[in-house]
């Protein structure tokens, strides 16, 4: 059965976008620091705004808007973006199958420099980073 999908560290400062366009459901948001909201797009760059969300302050301030985030209370579990030809760093797992970070499970930017830390880590941000 398909997971919900968590974006992990290797999207930090990547942000290659190629998953909001897969997304059909339009549940991967990045945040506006300016405007202090998440927002999500009908189609990466588009400007046309799908939806938006205020942002916990506490989650949203470990990584602001150096990532993108999925909302799992709208995600649909297609899988549609952690397909292996979407995200060109592999960022992108099922919640069921994200790795622990560690040299042997870690599929993901190898100049990324926050590397080997516990991608389990992100599924709590991912719940806890939707203020409203």
């Amino acid at each position: 059965m398909a997971g919900l999908a968590i974006i992990t560290e290797a999207c930090i400062g990547v942000k290659d976008r190629a998953c909001v366009d897969v997304c059909p459901v339009q549940c991967i948001y990045e945040f506006d620091a300016q405007k202090n909201t998440l927002f999500s797009e009908d189609e990466a760059g588009s400007g046309v705004i799908e939806n938006t969300h205020t942002p916990n302050p506490d989650s949203i301030a470990i990584f602001g808007n150096t990532l993108l985030y999925v909302n799992l209370d709208e995600c649909t579990s297609c899988t549609a973006c952690y397909q292996p030809d979407v995200c060109p760093v592999g960022a992108i797992y099922s919640e069921e199958h994200v790795p622990n970070g560690s040299a042997s499970t870690a599929k993901y930017n190898s100049e990324d420099p926050n590397k080997g830390h516990d991608h389990t880590f992100f599924i709590q941000l991912s719940r806890d980073v939707f203020g409203d």
